[in-house]
């Protein structure tokens, strides 16, 4: 579990939402709630000029300087102070990869970090410069998930980047970001504009139709994918995928670009399984997967506003089309649903529970799923950091409730990356995995 220190008289802060109450909870010796994401390089970054930029830059994200304290009212609830004697330093450290350094070397370093919990007595997050793999190296950060979402981490990233290779000089100006938007109460309605009463009452019942469907939900069925976890991680990402080529075959098909790359997974992990030995006609499984829940004018690059939902992956579906038609379904089908909404009063809910029974509840929501599968939108053209061109860009999302496997989309300059992140007593070799999205896209693509 994620410890908190206590309040130091005198200092104060902004409270954590329940959101991230939540999410700072979701710490096990086995699954650490932290994000990890990966930029691969044309060009050596540069220590000295990463630093630099960070620590011009590094006031435009208040929460990458503070630290949880609970207050002394056992009532109220922790809160974001300054950390004392911040030390950049402390946060940036510098690697380089054993012998040649390659894919895999790489892939083992990351899922040594990923097993391993952050020092609670600092601000949550850290980076890794790494020499080594590719032309360029690697940068490597890790963040909690009690800092923001994947929505803010993108925002906050791309604060930290430029679109040319000398921006990193020029330090940004202006006024700080917003905190985490909190939208202000609506003006009390007048006659003409108080809602239908039936229509609340019919939404609310739906509602609760909906919270009571998915908590009655059967367990995930048992699978390669499912069971006891470890202390050690393992982590894995495709080549990437032409965003071009999935829009054509999207288009084509008269679906989406998410479909498409979920129906890839779904035959990546039937086709994963099958080799294991299992026998998957007629296998369904369930991924639990976050929505994002932000209002559209909402820029804020910190805190935690989505929610989570369940998607069906048809994995016993061996047609590729037909796989791609039953995704497109399932996808429509929560769309039109309340299940985002329910989704996120459950994640509010869990935040005003104390961590034991917090625990609890998530495992047992989590028991319904086999996997986490993230999606999140990039920059759409190449950036730099602190000079260096950034080839290539993945991540890889914590699991919560005891789940050992974890799926995440990422585009990036006409480029989408699968990365996945496994148990090693789950998934051993979880490179079987993106291998198996890079067949079953061309085997979509050509169809």
């Amino acid at each position: 579990m994620c410890a908190v220190a206590i309040e130091i008289e005198g200092r104060s802060g902004e409270a954590l939402s329940r959101a991230d109450l939540a999410w700072l909870h979701a710490d096990e010796p086995t699954n650490h709630f932290i994000v990890t994401s990966l930029a691969l390089f044309d060009k050596p970054l540069v220590a000295q000029r990463f630093k630099t930029m960070l620590s011009q830059r590094i006031g435009l994200h208040p929460r990458l300087r503070q630290v949880v304290t609970r207050p002394l009212n056992p009532l109220a609830a922790p809160r974001w102070t300054p950390a004392a004697d911040f030390d950049l330093d402390a946060h940036i450290h510098r690697a380089a990869l054993p012998g040649a350094g390659d894919t895999a070397a790489l892939a083992a370093y990351i899922g040594d970090l990923v097993g391993r919990p952050l020092d609670v007595d600092r601000p949550l997050w850290e980076c890794h410069i790494v020499d080594g793999p590719g032309s360029g190296g690697a940068l490597i950060t890790r963040f909690h998930h009690s800092l923001g979402d994947g929505q803010a981490m993108v925002r906050m990233l791309l604060s930290l980047t430029d679109d040319v290779a000398t921006g990193w000089k020029r330090p940004l100006h202006g006024t700080r970001p917003a905190r985490e938007h909190r939208p202000a109460a609506p003006p009390l309605p007048s006659l003409p504009q108080i809602p239908d009463v039936p229509l609340l009452a019919r939404a609310g019942i739906d509602a609760v139709g909906t919270l009571a469907r998915l908590t009655l939900l059967d367990p995930d069925p048992p699978t390669a994918l499912r069971g006891g976890l470890t202390l050690v991680k393992r982590v894995a990402w495709s080549r990437p995928l032409s965003l071009a080529a999935v829009k054509d075959t999207a288009r084509a098909a008269g679906t989406t670009v998410n479909d498409v790359i979920v129906s890839v997974i779904a035959g990546s992990l039937g086709s994963y399984l099958r080799k294991a030995g299992q026998d998957t006609r007629g296998l369904r499984i369930r991924a639990m997967v976050p929505v994002n829940m932000r209002a559209a004018n909402d820029s804020a690059m910190a805190g935690n506003r989505f929610s989570l939902v369940y998607l069906e992956l048809p994995l016993g579906v061996m047609d590729a089309r037909e796989r791609l038609m039953r995704v497109k379904i399932e996808m429509d089908r929560i769309k039109a649903s309340k299940e985002p909404v329910v989704g996120w009063l459950l994640v509010q809910g869990l935040g005003l529970l104390p961590a034991p029974l917090e625990h609890i509840a998530s495992a047992f929501y989590a028991d319904k799923a086999s996997l986490v599968l993230t999606n999140v939108i990039g920059p759409a053209r190449r950036i730099y950091l602190a000079g260096s061109p950034i080839e290539q860009m993945t991540f890889w999302e914590p699991e919560s409730g005891g789940l050992g496997l974890g799926i995440s989309i990422y585009s990036y300059a006409g480029q989408v990356t699968i990365g996945v992140v496994s148990d090693r007593n789950l998934v051993a070799e979880p490179h079987e995995i993106t291998e198996g999205v890079e067949k079953e896209f061309a085997e979509l693509a050509s169809a």
